[in-house]
């Protein structure tokens, strides 16, 4: 299927779970329900994600993440080597901790607990997604950086891994395998999440983000600086994307969530470090109003890189964006951008965690709203 030229319209990933696929979760867990009925719903839900990005009229989809548990959750799931815990588990007081530092973390965490083995990570999503749609497919993988800040523990997977950054390295091997897989299956887009990177705009040179200081706190890690955690996330992404060349474009995504307290700033401030990533495309919020100015990121940006705009709020389900709106907000960065560089999404994806409720034909009528404007777009920059 051949794409626009320019002002391609996608998703970040993840898609609202309907509340009857929240509830056969549950009872797997329970083993009140059985496999064959459990993949049913799955399947279900999957279908339903598909033709909601279809009616939207999206250019590029994704399955909505319906058989992951979170973003980041599932590869605990997947992987030998890693265990699922509650997060008090990890530490009694760790719903405190998390709102204390207004850095809300899913209550299921990954814990590396033995030695990481390869395995399948999201090649059967893909395999089941390409039945039910003809669009191009975009898959999200978290990044090493984000799975060692999130699953390396100093008790429990020391014992396997002295230090975190080993356990990446071994998360690496296996993202590798798992993109030369991805990319025989035919998919289109390759999107590794690294909200741990973004997180780092409100990091200081000796003080770690709300996030990495809640991470700090339950699983034991030490920051290491900014400029060290920068550079460790581009060396870490760089190592997984080596070799892939023009294969598959491969993106990365940023974010962070900010809350009242951010400081107002983009992903500019994590420069020039965040532009020696080898990927072809930054996925960038830039709709939330704390999220700064896009045209500070989109003047800098490298000539041969893409931006895929963060240009519909994911957090307010009660007001639902025009199309002449988006149009203004990406029109911020075309005369920095060339059109053919420039993919439109929203912030995030619409339910990273799967207890994380956001109406579905909320979320339906905002990617609307965002293809509309891309067509609008393309009219008036008809000639990129």
């Amino acid at each position: 299927m051949t794409l626009p030229r320019a002002f391609i319209t996608s998703v970040v990933g993840s898609w609202p779970r309907p509340t009857w696929l929240i509830e056969a979760f549950e009872k797997y867990e329970k083993g009140e329900l059985d496999r064959q009925t459990f993949s049913q719903y799955l399947d279900d839900a999957v279908k339903l994600a598909i033709k909601d990005q279809e009616e939207a009229g999206l250019d590029v989809i994704t399955d909505g993440e319906q058989r992951r548990t979170s973003f980041v959750a599932f590869v605990g799931q997947k992987l030998k080597g890693f265990k699922i815990v509650r997060v008090e588990e990890l530490h009694p007081s760790a719903k405190e901790i998390m709102k204390k530092y207004k850095a809300p973390l899913t209550l299921w965490r990954p814990v590396i607990a033995g030695y990481i083995e390869d395995s399948v990570l999201a090649v059967d999503e893909v395999q089941y997604a390409k039945k039910v749609t003809q669009k191009p497919l975009k898959v999200t993988l978290p990044s090493p950086y984000l799975i060692m800040w999130e699953a390396w523990h100093a008790k429990i997977s020391a014992p396997y891994y002295p230090r975190p950054e080993d356990a990446a390295e071994a998360y690496v091997k296996v993202l590798r395998n798992e993109i030369s897989r991805l990319i025989n299956a035919g998919v289109a887009f390759i999107q590794l999440d690294e909200p741990m990177l973004g997180d780092l705009i409100e990091a200081e040179p000796d003080k770690p983000d709300r996030y990495k200081q809640v991470a700090s706190e339950l699983y034991g890690q030490k920051y290491r600086g900014l400029r060290d955690e920068i550079q460790l996330a581009v060396d870490l992404v760089n190592e997984v994307v080596q070799g892939f060349g023009t294969s598959v474009r491969i993106g990365m995504h940023l974010d962070r969530w900010p809350t009242e307290d951010s400081p107002i700033v983009g992903y500019e401030r994590l420069a020039p470090q965040i532009f020696d990533v080898k990927v072809k495309q930054y996925v960038v919020e830039y709709k939330h109003p704390r999220m700064g100015n896009p045209e500070e990121f989109a003047k800098i940006l490298p000539s041969d890189k893409e931006i895929g705009l963060g240009s519909i709020d994911v957090r307010d389900p009660k007001r639902v964006e025009t199309p002449e709106e988006v149009v203004a907000h990406v029109e911020r960065i075309v005369k920095y951008v060339d059109p053919v560089r420039i993919w439109l999404n929203p912030d995030c994806g619409f339910a990273p965690g799967m207890y994380r409720a956001f109406p579905r034909h909320a979320a339906l009528e905002k990617l609307k709203a965002m293809v509309k404007a891309a067509k609008i777009l393309r009219e008036k920059y008809w000639w990129a």
